[in-house]
């Protein structure tokens, strides 16, 4: 038996001009656990699905859950157009439409943006990823 995720993808006028080219974002939304606390996020949050991320990032909103927790380990990244930095990586427990993903991600306190999901066991644990522009859908299989 399968499980399957689908979410709309959304139109993002910011990147590009609607008159020349509809270009669309893939998010998704979720709740997040911290796994060695049990504390939770406070509300929904936007993840980017970003098929090109090789782990997946939390952004600044989430520094309240790794408050006196362990750090299982650090990762060096370096996104486009910056110099690499370690960042902390912590057990969480993502939650989507029902389904729960018990993943690693880094924490980047600086990152102010949304948050991403990358392959490193997020998108690893998928059968089929899909992305219709037609249904304007994100679709993912496990």
């Amino acid at each position: 038996m399968y499980e399957k995720i689908e979410c709309d993808l959304e139109y993002s006028p910011k990147l590009l001009d609607k008159s020349k080219s509809p270009y669309y974002m893939t998010y998704i939304e979720g709740t997040v656990e911290n796994l060695h606390n049990g504390k939770k996020g406070l509300t929904v949050y936007r993840f980017l699905v970003d098929t090109g991320a090789s782990i997946s990032v939390l952004n600044s909103s989430f520094g309240f859950l790794f408050v006196n927790t362990p750090v299982i380990d650090t990762v060096s990244l370096r996104y486009e157009g910056s110099n690499a930095k370690a960042l902390p990586v912590y057990s969480i427990r993502l939650k989507i439409k029902g389904i729960s993903f018990e993943l690693l991600a880094a924490f980047d306190e600086n990152m102010k943006i949304t948050s991403i999901l990358g392959h490193y066991a997020f998108l690893n644990n998928f059968e089929h990823l899909g992305i219709s522009k037609l249904r304007k859908k994100l679709t993912l299989i496990k």
